[in-house]
């Protein structure tokens, strides 16, 4: 699912070719105001050694990568943020792990909701290391790259369908602002939908495949950067109301890790080495078509 960032989706397009595994790339285009034709994304088909199929989204729908598509071929789908950056091979190591519990959510980073006694109001936490005074603590995955099979991502159109439209419903509100809290309501969509715990892979640092100004949440949010805590707080509480819950509707207990054993040293490495030689594969690219 891609948003206003046409730069960093070529990277990140450019790079995943080195997956070995990946059959092709799906991109959800939600940006409705800027039509597909215009962007000119079309022509780097040309440097992709695999299929790129690109889906116009018919509105600014955050749900999009909850659903199961019918250009989908395979069993497994990896979603990634147009911006985000995974070492091929951390890619493969994580699939190995889906392979093993296909019928859960596999996901890189992983988030924690807790109580905390001092403040006594329920708190979310990028790190277990930042929970501090907890009696009750939720683990969940976040929404910038995991893997997920077809019954997982059919839910939303099949038994889960009513809850799913209320939830759509609930994060495009006009009047309040909840895009962001798209991957909180998703984790206790799946749990109340009958789905086990997902399953986190630790060891990988978040990287972007550029720096930019332009985010999902800065787009359609007018909070600064630093009151992302604050929101994510608010998503939670509102969640919770939505579900008429005095405490998180998700699995109890942190969600279980799994070490890749993927060295972050090479992972970092390796940033260094696939972004600039996707780089260099778009410059030369560009080259070309400004000569013919």
């Amino acid at each position: 699912m891609t948003y206003r960032r046409p730069e960093a989706l070529v990277e990140t397009i450019t790079y995943l070719m080195r997956a070995p595994s990946m059959d092709q790339v799906l991109v959800t285009w939600n940006d409705v105001n800027t039509p597909l034709s215009t962007t000119g994304l079309h022509k780097f088909r040309k440097i992709w050694t695999k299929p790129v199929k690109f889906i116009a989204s018919p509105s600014n729908d955050v749900t999009t990568r909850w659903r199961w598509s019918i250009h989908c071929k395979t069993e497994a789908v990896f979603n990634i943020d147009d911006d985000t950056y995974i070492n091929v091979d951390a890619i493969e190591a994580a699939f190995k792990v889906w392979k093993h519990f296909p019928d859960r959510v596999v996901g890189m980073y992983s988030r924690t909701i807790y109580f905390d006694k001092d403040k006594h109001s329920w708190v979310y936490a990028l790190r277990e290391r930042h929970v501090r005074n907890p009696s009750a603590a939720y683990g969940l995955i976040i929404g910038k790259a995991w893997f997920a099979g077809k019954k997982v991502m059919s839910a939303p159109l099949l038994d889960g369908r009513q809850l799913y439209g209320h939830l759509k419903q609930f994060l495009h509100d006009t009047v309040a602002e909840r895009k962001g809290c798209d991957d909180i309501a998703w984790n206790m969509f799946l749990y109340k939908t009958g789905f086990p715990q997902p399953i986190s892979i630790s060891g990988l640092p978040i990287l972007g495949v550029r720096s930019s100004d332009v985010t999902g949440y800065n787009v359609s949010s007018n909070r600064d950067k630093k009151g992302w805590l604050r929101y994510r707080n608010i998503c939670v509480k509102d969640l919770m109301y939505f579900f008429n819950t005095s405490q998180p509707p998700l699995h109890p207990g942190l969600v279980r890790s799994v070490e890749v054993r993927y060295p972050l040293l090479k992972h970092l490495l390796w940033y260094q080495v696939e972004i600039q030689q996707a780089q260099q594969s778009i410059k030369s690219f560009r080259g070309e078509v400004e000569h013919l």
